[in-house]
């Protein structure tokens, strides 16, 4: 796809992309009324944006001024054509050059501004002299993005984000490329097609950054349209819930002074989802790395370690592999990477004296985590409020 194309309303939908943009904003109501978005074309044209989808929502004859649109083309479809494509897109380019009187009063677009705004993948600028734009502007700044004042520099800025994009074909061009880079994605795609099954359609309901960026996606939800092969049917009625994968660390001490009685190391803390009588979760120390590019589940291990406990281990060969497994497989798509430390005699009693001062806490403080230190005897592990993937993981890693 070495060539710029463009897709207008009255085109089919390509079956392969490898970067897209959608013109959104007003079309003119009347014929003598300028097209801004032919100056878009003329600018990305001479800029040469190699490898770019342009999608356009006018009908290609009514783009050119030649006729009107032909009579098949209806207002629903002109609807349903708009709506998959904004779906589509990976970059959402508002330009709203309001003049309620000169015939773009932009109606609807305040309507897709709305349904975009928290897309992800959505840039917005206007002229200085555009009517009524405060409140989109005041709007805009929840997303800490850029307005822009002209026309080039917006569109600049928004091919520039997509980079080289991603390359994808039928129903996968349903997934915004900034979703289809993350290691969470490609690790639940993955998996889909090795079992012979194959994505059909999919529409980002969801997604959570941790810092802005197209490289810094936490968790996204997918609606989706999967085809199962070994049942040839389609099941559509399911969303995929995929957050990065966590490292868990069963850290244990054989008390010689108990009849070599295990005591784990486990962490309670206050998490919204909670549910049950006490009100905290407990849970493995265990997490997520927030650094773009940091997939080493072992360090990952390490550091969670000691946010959560306090306690450093400096020898990162003593957290002792386990093994991978999916957590909640018909929720979420995240797996776990679960290791073993067996402590020493100070470093338990270290944790002892922080488990018995309730005073004592951890965890990093910008990301509202509050950590304590709890130890218990694995057999008394089961009168605990752990869930089941937490009991599943520490009798995996110490029978």
């Amino acid at each position: 796809m070495p060539d710029m194309q463009l897709i207008f309303a009255d085109q089919t939908i390509p079956r392969c992309l490898q970067k897209s943009l959608f013109l959104a904003g007003p079309s003119p109501r009347e014929k003598d009324v300028h097209d801004w978005r032919r100056d878009a074309l003329e600018f990305l044209q001479q800029a040469q944006y190699d490898d770019l989808t342009v999608f356009i929502p006018v009908p290609k004859e009514r783009f050119y001024l030649k006729h009107e649109n032909d009579p098949s083309w209806t207002y629903d479809n002109q609807i349903e054509w708009e709506c998959r494509c904004r779906q589509i897109a990976d970059a959402i380019v508002f330009w709203i050059p309001r003049d309620i009187q000169g015939g773009m009063p932009a109606y609807t677009t305040n309507i897709e501004f709305g349904e975009d705004l928290h897309s992800g993948k959505i840039f917005y600028g206007r002229p200085d002299n555009a009517e009524k734009c405060r409140y989109l502007d005041k709007r805009f700044e929840e997303i800490k993005q850029p307005v822009f004042t002209t026309l080039k520099s917006l569109l600049k800025y928004a091919v520039e984000q997509l980079g080289n994009g991603a390359y994808r074909e039928n129903g996968e061009v349903f997934v915004p490329f900034f979703i289809w880079n993350s290691l969470q994605f490609q690790s639940w795609y993955t998996n889909l097609k090795q079992a012979g099954n194959r994505l059909d359609e999919a529409k980002l309901v969801h997604h959570v950054k941790f810092r802005p960026g197209y490289d810094s996606i936490f968790c996204f939800i997918l609606s989706v349209n999967i085809w199962v092969e070994l049942e040839q049917r389609h099941k559509s009625d399911e969303f995929i819930f995929a957050r990065k994968d966590i490292s868990t660390i069963v850290a244990y001490y054989r008390d010689v002074d108990d009849h070599d009685e295990i005591k784990l190391i486990l962490v309670k803390e206050f998490r919204s989802p909670v549910n049950n009588h006490i009100g905290f979760v407990y849970e493995l120390p265990g997490g997520s790395s927030m650094t773009a590019g940091d997939n080493d589940p072992q360090m990952t291990a390490k550091h969670e370690m000691e946010e959560e406990t306090g306690l450093t281990v400096d020898d990162i060969s003593r957290f002792q592999y386990v093994g991978q497994r999916q957590l909640v497989a018909t929720l979420c798509s995240h797996q776990a990477q679960v290791y073993k430390l067996e402590l020493n005699h100070h470093e338990y009693q270290k944790l002892l004296v922080y488990a018995q001062d309730k005073n004592v806490t951890f965890g990093v403080n910008e990301d509202s985590e509050k950590t304590y230190i709890e130890v218990v005897s694995l057999s008394n592990i089961k009168n605990t409020p752990l869930d089941f993937s937490m009991l599943g993981m520490i009798y995996q890693a110490l029978y």
